[in-house]
Formats: structure tokens, C-alpha cells, sequence
């Protein structure tokens, strides 16, 4: 292999700190789903694993853009972003588009990742209708 694929410190942080987040999730879910059928273990797995992307990735880059630019931030979150912007540059510098994209998805599909998990742990009624919309 040649150098072009080799992984910079800030990928490879990148990609740990990514599973990190996948396996804390697993375990999470599993916990939470324990006695559960395998559907439901499933679904936790996938909705803690998306809870924590979104407050633990995505609501840092939200406040890292709102109190100044990632470009500008120092830390493992920010050199994270900073590997995404590589790609679109929009990432790294304020852009009023994407920031206003990620508060949605932080406070509304963080908040409904909880809320499910909620659902399903408590095994409320109305589970199935929030999940899929019936």
C-alpha cells in the first residue's frame, strides 16, 4: 500500500472515537434490551448508538460553530470536524445552512432517539406509532 492510504492522526482519532460511540451503544442497548426480543434489542442498540452521535458529536460542533468557527477549536471533537471538513469546507467555517441543520438534528432527532428508547424500555402503547408513523 502505498502512502496515499495511510490514516493521519486525526483520522485514526476520528475513527476510534466513532467506535467508541458504536460500542458504547451495543452495550447500552444490550443493557437496556435485556430480556427483550431481538427486534427490540436491536432497535435500542441503533437508537442509543444515534443518541450519542448526535449529543456527543453533533452538539459540540453546534456549540464549537456558534461561539466561534472549528477551524479556530482545539480537541478531539474539534479535530474531528476538521477531518469532515477536508471534504466540504462548510464544516470547518461557520455556514449558517449546515449549523442550522445540525440544531435541528440535535434537538429534535437526539431528543426522539431518547424518547424512544424511553418507549420501549417502559414498553409504552404508543411505541410502534412513534417508530414508524402508524
Amino acid at each position: 500500500m502505498g502512502a496515499e492510504w495511510e490514516l493521519g492522526a486525526e483520522a485514526g482519532g476520528s475513527l476510534l472515537l466513532c467506535a467508541a460511540l458504536l460500542a458504547a451503544g451495543c452495550a447500552l442497548g444490550l443493557r437496556l434490551g435485556r430480556g427483550r426480543g431481538v427486534a427490540d434489542r436491536g432497535a435500542l442498540i441503533w437508537l442509543c448508538y444515534d443518541a450519542l452521535v448526535h449529543f456527543a458529536l453533533e452538539g459540540p460542533f453546534v456549540y464549537l460553530s456558534l461561539v466561534g468557527n472549528v477551524a479556530n477549536s482545539d480537541g478531539l471533537i474539534a479535530s474531528l470536524w476538521k477531518e469532515y471538513g477536508k471534504a466540504d469546507a462548510r464544516w470547518v467555517y461557520f455556514d449558517p445552512t449546515i449549523v442550522s441543520v445540525e440544531i435541528l438534528t440535535v434537538a429534535l432527532d437526539g431528543s426522539l432517539a431518547l424518547f424512544l428508547i424511553y418507549a420501549i424500555v417502559k414498553e409504552k402503547h404508543y411505541r410502534d406509532k412513534v417508530a414508524w408513523g402508524e
